[in-house]
């Protein structure tokens, strides 16, 4: 009888271990769906007891079994839990140094993102957060440190860390995109109406529209519907204009903004509806 009795016991652990763990697998892929809808951390491999994430780069490894066991006794909101999680992630990340200024100087570029598919403030150092600006209430400018075949970004830390100022670092950046512009306006030819995945930073050379305006166009006005094109066109036919930008936003895969924009004497602005 007593045998019976452990076997029973036995058989009711091991079912219970078994359902809980597969309580943590579903658990464990619902954490790396979350994540994956978020600008900066990216899945790189599950672990027995959790996962391992890229943060900005960064190899991080999270337990998520632990985290799976004390949200069932909880009964927490699972929303929140995992908004923390990605805030935990963030935070674990070490302060990313600053490489030598001199060894970088040039090679710092502007790149104008979707705000919304910017890494967020939250759960971050402040010194691991990315230098960023506003362009309007979709579009910003961060900052970049151009590599052989990947950048990085630059952050409050590096900024801090170079004794720069805001405006030194966009100056710089921006005069860097200057240069760039030049040497691929030689090999074009001459300013186009179009650059559509150029180099990356198409775009983004919206920024030093007075290099890549061709001539005979009076008022222009451009469109950056994703981050591999700039359109450039008359007022007059800002119409069709719109109209493509918007297609091409919509296809994109990584879209930037339907919106038109103009050269003001403020910089890049959008065109009013």
């Amino acid at each position: 009888m007593l045998g019976v009795i452990v076997g029973l016991v036995v058989a009711a652990f091991v079912a219970a271990t078994a359902a809980t763990y597969r309580g943590f697998v579903r658990f464990r892929g619902r954490v790396r769906y979350f994540l994956g809808h978020s600008g900066d951390i990216t899945w790189r491999r599950d672990t027995p007891s959790g996962a391992i994430y890229a943060v900005l780069g960064y190899d991080v490894g999270i337990d998520l079994l632990t985290t799976y066991v004390y949200h069932v006794r909880r009964k927490d909101d699972e929303s929140v839990l995992l908004a923390d999680l990605a805030d935990a992630l963030r935070g674990r990340l070490p302060a990313v140094s600053a490489p030598p200024a001199l060894l970088v100087r040039d090679r710092i570029l502007p790149l104008l993102r979707r705000t919304s598919a910017l890494p967020p403030s939250t759960g971050y150092r402040p010194e691991n957060r990315l230098v960023r600006s506003e362009l309007d209430d979709e579009v910003s400018i961060v900052y970049i440190i151009e590599g052989q075949h990947r950048y990085t970004f630059v952050t409050e830390g590096m900024r801090t860390g170079w004794g720069m100022e805001r405006s030194a670092l966009h100056d710089r950046a921006v005069a860097n995109l200057r240069a760039h512009t030049v040497h691929i306006l030689e090999e074009l030819g001459g300013p186009q109406a179009e650059y559509v995945s150029l180099d990356g930073l198409d775009a983004t050379r919206a920024l030093v529209g007075e290099l890549i305006i061709p001539g005979g166009i009076a008022q222009p006005v451009l469109a950056i519907p994703h981050e591999h094109a700039c359109l450039i066109a008359d007022v007059s036919n800002r119409v069709p204009l719109a109209a493509r930008a918007a297609a091409m936003f919509q296809g994109a895969q990584v879209p930037l903004s339907p919106r038109l924009w103009r050269i003001t004497s403020e910089g890049l602005r959008p065109v009013p509806p």
